[in-house]
């Protein structure tokens, strides 16, 4: 099955986007971006995956940070909290080495993604990354509960009126 759709076309739509590409590698269909801005620094993975005849866009977002022992319930709970109120993207975490990662499978109807659904995806998963990056180091460090912090998140995430710049 010869797939129209595939890196160069999300190229096509990185770019025009206005965000700068990393690396590409057209071999394992991966594109790496990196952000630096007010959120410190983070990458995200666009990658598309084929299974049998079910083609699906990936966004990755890793090492959104770690959950170590210390406050890991505390941790745990609160990821599963944001996972119940988010849109789009799942936190998931290795439990090997405490990665934390955000990420989003899109199956591709007709094998492709129209650039308004892809320019939805890629912002709604970087404007998860940018309310909750700091969400562990607060619970790990701070005072306030769990439920205290994930609600004051969720009150900024309602005030928050566009994207914020992340680049």
């Amino acid at each position: 099955m010869a797939n129209s759709f595939g890196i160069p076309q999300l190229v096509e739509y990185l770019t025009q986007m206005g965000l700068r590409l990393a690396s590409i590698d057209h071999e394992q269909e991966i594109i790496e971006l990196a952000f630096h801005g007010n959120h410190g620094q983070w990458r995200m993975i666009v990658g598309m995956q084929q299974h049998g005849e079910v083609r699906k866009l990936m966004l990755i977002a890793p090492h959104i940070g770690v959950i170590t022992k210390k406050k890991r319930l505390q941790c745990f709970e609160a990821l599963m909290a944001v996972n119940y109120r988010i849109a789009m993207g799942k936190f998931g975490v290795d439990l090997d080495d405490g990665e934390v990662r955000l990420e989003e499978a899109i199956p591709l109807a007709n094998d492709s993604i129209t650039f308004e659904q892809f320019q939805l995806a890629i912002g709604a998963i970087m404007q998860t990354v940018s309310m909750y990056h700091s969400l562990l180091p607060r619970i790990v460090y701070g005072n306030l509960s769990v439920q205290k912090k994930s609600s004051s998140l969720r009150k900024k995430m309602l005030n928050l009126k566009r994207l914020p710049n992340l680049m």
